[in-house]
């Protein structure tokens, strides 16, 4: 008999530990589902995605910045790496595009009318008149 009664001590207590289980496991599942829906609602501010963009301007002088360039990271890092460029050239900003879409934009910077044609007109004369400007 005392036999008996051990196995149902023992299956009294793997009823508790798995009753603890599952209430840990609801508790994870509603964490993941609370995350989910914050991810849906925005972005979440801890957790970036990582992307690859392209800058498909031209080739900035000095070696600031080569046209066909690809980025890979978090939009901030991106952004944070090409500072300085974006200070001196703003437009570099408008130049950066998502590297899967790259050649479907540097075939719209190649017809005129587009507003990517006109944004690398603007930037290789902005170049143009630096250039001037610090001979």
């Amino acid at each position: 008999m005392a036999v008996k009664e051990k196995k149902k001590t023992d299956t009294a207590e793997m009823r508790e530990e798995d009753a603890a289980n599952m209430m840990e496991q609801k508790t994870v599942e509603n964490a993941l589902k609370d995350e989910v829906i914050s991810d849906s609602k925005g972005k979440s501010e801890t957790a970036e995605e990582i992307v690859k963009l392209a800058y498909i301007g031209p080739t900035l002088p000095a070696g600031q910045l080569k046209s066909n360039r690809i980025f890979i990271g978090t939009e901030t890092e991106i952004k944070k790496e090409l500072q300085t460029v974006i200070e001196k050239y703003p437009l570099v900003e408008k130049m950066i595009v998502p590297a899967n879409q790259m050649g479907e934009k540097k075939n719209k910077v190649r017809t005129a009318g587009n507003i990517l044609h006109k944004y690398y007109t603007d930037l290789v004369s902005g170049i143009a008149g630096k250039a001037v400007k610090e001979e």
